[in-house]
């Protein structure tokens, strides 16, 4: 059964691994380090923002940054990508060659089989191009007179006849309304074979004819006045080819190389110069960018123990997407070996919560892998671990922060003013999390006619301020129902910060007296029978907690201990999990285990001393990544 905790999360579209950019979303990388000597590489199996499949594993990208002095210079940046042979989903038909190009999966060729031979043997790839896959499917699907066979681009695929016996098939094709191809086919003939089952419509490519189009057909009968054709095959792709040729520019990367032979792609930074600039988001190539943080201190100075920079400037790369859908953030592949221990954390997983800018996140999860499965108890470990943050005013003090299952939560104030005024400050010590809805230190005037807007419904209404600004009189609403009335002296001589402060404190959940809203008034004054009120400090968290009590299930891990003297929660799963082919595991709130359809061969070669090919396995989370309002 879910928890209260559980579906509050699950109904969260954006985690922390995802920030809104412009109308974009962005998928990001493990955290890096900006120093002098660093060298980074990310690949298909570890940054989620690049192609990957891992049924087929199939994806070969890779980006390297080399940082001389706290830049790339020169190539200090290279991208590399690599065709691979996989079958379409239509086995009859061959195989093609497949290459992820910046993220996204491309045809760049036929490989082998009949569309192979049909299209003259031309590799698309060969001829600088690629195109994407449109359709690629072998499932069933069925034709009727007036249901024709619906494209991609425009296009459709009409019935026009089929023979009393049910042998021949008129087919005619349309783009937009306008007939551009014809043909017929013989999928019921006794002597059929894969060409006359096999419709096919071709474009002009490098001189040669390629096909564009596949439809098999499996078989054709009337019935009556009607006909049922059914199709088992449909191949597509698009006819908007991707051009590609040494010296070509995408953003910062040059196309350096194009290896027709190996079927590969470098680009490079060539004689460029990439700065790392605190705060700064820029695009490297196509979609993706490097992002870095907007911290308060940059410390390069080493470390005398680790030999590392004390605090070195931030960064990840990351992977911006537009278009609505699900999407997987994955982390790291694994492999199913007896005795191996894999884990996560919020700096390497993207489906963990990490603040760049501040360097907050604490999520670790391990899975220890004793023969197939993860054993009761030890098999899996999740850990959250609360870390202090000042609040944005930063005369109030600090908070304590956690982050637990991938969102971010406030644990308890830390110190300060607003610690001093609630009697209950630990959260963990009530087993509970609440989420921050105002953080803000800007200034913002509002007056006698137009109340403060916070969240939840809440409105801070200033409803009188008098003659010498000293006094201000003001009182809270909750959907227009009265909760709290209070007068400050904000602008009195020797006022202190409580003086300046207004404290809405409620009982939320087991806290008795938290301080749920707090607003800094800078100043106050009155003109006439108005009244005006300047702020610069405005914090609140939610009237209602989340449990997470000793006992309380999240999938297949339940809470073990909630700590509040080192402000942890932990968890470890109660059952037996394990990890067969072609499976896909709750384990942990929405984070599932994925494990690839493959055979598994786990006898040990000798020269490596590992299994010969163990059975592979990803954690992730699915995000939904709605569509952008205009």
């Amino acid at each position: 059964m879910k928890t209260a905790l559980e579906v509050v999360l699950f109904g969260v579209t954006f985690l922390a691994a995802i920030s809104a950019a412009g109308s974009a979303f962005e998928i990001r990388g493990p955290v890096a380090e900006v120093f002098d000597g660093a060298t980074y590489s990310w690949g298909s199996q570890d940054f989620p923002g690049f192609f990957y499949d891992l049924d087929d594993d199939l994806g070969d990208e890779r980006l390297t940054l080399s940082i001389t002095g706290g830049v790339i210079e020169g190539s200090g940046a290279v991208y590399t990508c690599r065709a691979q042979e996989e079958m379409i989903e239509f086995s009859g038909w061959g195989s093609r060659w497949t290459i992820s190009f910046l993220g996204e999966k491309y045809f760049a060729g036929y490989s082998g089989g009949h569309l192979f031979e049909e299209s003259e043997r031309e590799v698309l790839f060969r001829d600088e191009r690629i195109a994407e896959v449109l359709v690629d499917d072998d499932e069933e699907t069925t034709i009727h007179r007036d249901v024709p066979l619906r494209l991609r681009e425009g296009y459709k695929l009409v019935v026009e006849e089929v023979d009393p016996k049910g042998e021949k098939v008129s087919l005619v094709l349309f783009r937009d309304g306008v007939r551009v191809d014809s043909a017929v086919v013989e999928p019921s003939n006794e002597r059929a074979t894969l060409a006359d089952a096999t419709y096919l419509y071709k474009r002009p490519v490098g001189g040669k004819d390629v096909v564009f189009m596949a439809v098999h057909f499996k078989n054709a009968f009337l019935r009556g006045e009607d006909y049922l054709v059914t199709v088992d095959g449909l191949w597509q792709i698009s006819e908007d080819l991707i051009s590609i040729k040494e010296g070509d520019e995408w953003d910062e990367m040059i196309v350096s190389d194009l290896d027709l032979d190996e079927m590969t792609i470098t680009m490079t930074s060539e004689d460029r110069t990439i700065s790392f600039t605190r705060g700064r988001s820029r695009h490297l190539m196509g979609d993706i960018g490097i992002r870095t943080a907007d911290q308060d201190e940059v410390n390069n100075s080493i470390n005398a123990t680790t030999g590392r920079p004390e605090d070195p400037l931030r960064f990840w790369i990351y992977r911006e997407v537009e278009d609505p859908g699900i999407r997987e953030l994955r982390g790291r592949i694994g492999e199913v070996i007896d005795g191996s221990t894999w884990t996560w954390n919020s700096t390497n997983f993207a489906g963990f919560y990490y603040d760049l800018d501040e360097g907050l996140g604490d999520e670790s999860l391990i899975l220890k892998i004793p023969g197939d499965r993860l054993e009761e108890g030890a098999g899996a470990a999740y850990v959250a671990r609360a870390q202090r943050k000042g609040m944005e005013f930063e005369e109030w003090g600090d908070q304590w922060t956690i982050s637990f299952l991938g969102e971010a939560h406030f644990a308890g104030y830390a110190s300060g003013l607003l610690k001093d005024e609630s009697e209950s400050s630990n959260m963990l010590a009530e087993e509970q999390l609440i989420k921050v809805l105002i953080d803000d230190d800007r200034r913002e005037t509002f007056d006698t006619d137009s109340p403060l807007g916070l969240e939840d419904g809440y409105k801070l209404a200033l409803e009188s301020v008098d003659e010498k600004g000293r006094k201000v009189s003001l009182a809270l609403f909750k959907d227009g129902v009265r909760m709290d009335s209070q007068v400050l002296e904000p602008s009195k001589s020797g006022a202190d910060l409580l003086d300046e402060t207004y404290v809405y404190k409620r009982r939320v959940g087991g806290a008795e007296d938290l301080v749920v809203i707090a607003v800094h008034f800078r100043s106050a004054f009155a003109t006439g029978d108005d009244g005006f009120a300047e702020v610069d400090g405005v914090w609140q968290i939610s009237d209602g907690a989340s449990s997470v009590e000793e006992g309380d299930d999240h999938g297949d891990m339940t809470v073990q201990e909630v700590d509040p003297r080192n402000m942890t929660i932990t968890m470890a799963s109660e059952d037996e999990i394990f990890l067969k082919p072609a499976d896909d595991l709750p384990l942990l709130g929405d984070i599932r285990i994925r494990t690839r359809d493959q055979e598994v061969n786990n006898s040990i070669n000798i020269s490596t001393g590992q299994p010969e090919n163990p059975l592979r396995f990803y954690v992730y989370r699915e995000v939904f990544f709605p569509e952008q309002e205009l």
